[in-house]
C-alpha cells in the first residue's frame, strides 16, 4: 500500500505545480496537529525542549506546527525530485555557506564525516553534492518493504549519491568511502540500530550513536556539521561547518565520550539557530 502511496505521489503529485504541492503539504501538516493529540503532545515537547522551560505557550505551539507542517513538506520535495531533479544547487538553495571548507578538506585525502539532524529536508543534500564535485555516500535505514526501499533510493540516488545501509556491511563500506577520500553523511539524531548510548540532550538524555566520532577519529577524517533549513516552499540555506573534535589521547573510549560532548553541542546549536 504504502508503495503505490509512493508511486501515486512521483507520479501524479511530481507534476503538479509547486504550490498545490506545498499547499497540500501545509494542510495535511495543520490537520495532522489539530486532531491527532499524539502529534501535537510530541511537537509540543520537541520544541519546548529546544526553546526552554521560559518559553510562552503561543511560541512553543507555533514552533510545533512548524514541525509538523515540515514534516509533510518532506512528501512535496520527495515528488519533485522523483520528476524534476535539479538541475544545479541553485535551483534548490538561495544561500550556500561553508562550501571551500568542505572542498579543502578533502583535498586533505582522509575523506571527510558530515553529520546532521532531522531538521528542514537533508537530503536535498543529496541533490546538491554533484554540482560541487563532492563523491557522496549517505548511511542511510534499510526499509523492511524492499520494493520501497528500492523505489525511494532510486528518487533519493538520482544524482548518483550512493546509500549505504545502516548495518555492518555498510560499515565496512563507510571505511572503504572514506579511505578513498569520499565524504559519508549521517543523521546522528535518531538511533536506527538501537544500540545508541544516553548522551545530554536538551537538558535530557537521549540516544545518540557514536558512530560518526568512532569513524571520524578512528579514519582521521575532518568532520563537519551539515544544516539545510528550509526558507521558503521549495527553498533552502545550505550550512557547512567545520566540528573541531579535541586531540586524540590514545584513551578510545575517552576520546569518543570528549567526541561527543562536542558534536552534541555542534547539534544543538544548530538546531537552536
Amino acid at each position: 500500500m504504502y508503495y503505490w502511496f509512493l508511486w501515486t505521489l512521483v507520479n501524479v503529485g511530481g507534476r503538479m505545480p509547486m504550490r498545490v504541492q506545498y499547499g497540500a503539504g501545509w494542510v495535511g501538516g495543520m490537520l495532522a496537529w489539530y486532531l491527532s493529540r499524539r502529534v501535537r503532545e510530541a511537537t509540543q515537547d520537541h520544541a519546548r525542549h529546544v526553546l526552554g522551560p521560559g518559553a510562552p505557550q503561543s511560541l512553543v505551539d507555533r514552533t510545533a506546527r512548524s514541525c509538523a507542517r515540515t514534516n509533510l513538506y518532506y512528501y512535496a520535495d520527495f515528488a519533485r525530485f522523483g520528476v524534476h531533479p535539479p538541475e544545479s544547487v541553485f535551483d534548490l538553495f538561495d544561500e550556500v555557506h561553508g562550501v571551500e571548507h568542505l572542498v579543502n578538506a578533502l583535498d586533505e585525502g582522509h575523506g571527510v564525516v558530515l553529520v546532521g539532524a532531522h531538521l528542514g529536508n537533508s537530503e536535498v543534500i543529496a541533490q546538491a553534492a554533484a554540482p560541487f564535485g563532492v563523491c557522496l555516500a549517505i548511511l542511510t535505514e534499510p526499509l523492511e518493504d524492499q520494493r520501497v526501499h528500492q523505489f525511494v533510493h532510486r528518487i533519493r540516488g538520482a544524482r548518483g549519491v550512493r546509500f549505504l545501509p545502516a548495518n555492518s556491511h555498510g560499515l565496512r563500506q563507510s571505511i572503504s568511502h572514506l579511505k578513498a577520500g569520499g565524504a559519508l553523511g549521517l543523521l546522528v539524531d535518531r538511533d536506527v540500530l538501537g544500540t545508541a548510548k544516553p548522551f545530554p540532550f536538551f537538558g535530557e538524555r537521549a540516544p545518540i550513536h557514536d558512530g560518526a566520532v568512532e569513524l571520524a577519529l578512528r579514519m582521521k577524517s575532518p568532520m563537519f556539521i551539515v544544516w539545510t533549513p528550509r526558507r521558503a516552499w521549495g527553498r533552502y540555506s545550505l550550512y557547512i561547518e567545520r566540528i573541531e573534535l579535541p586531540e586524540p589521547t590514545g584513551d578510545r573510549e575517552a576520546d569518543v565520550e570528549r567526541g561527543m560532548v562536542t558534536m552534541v553541542a555542534a547539534l544543538e546549536s544548530g538546531i537552536r539557530r
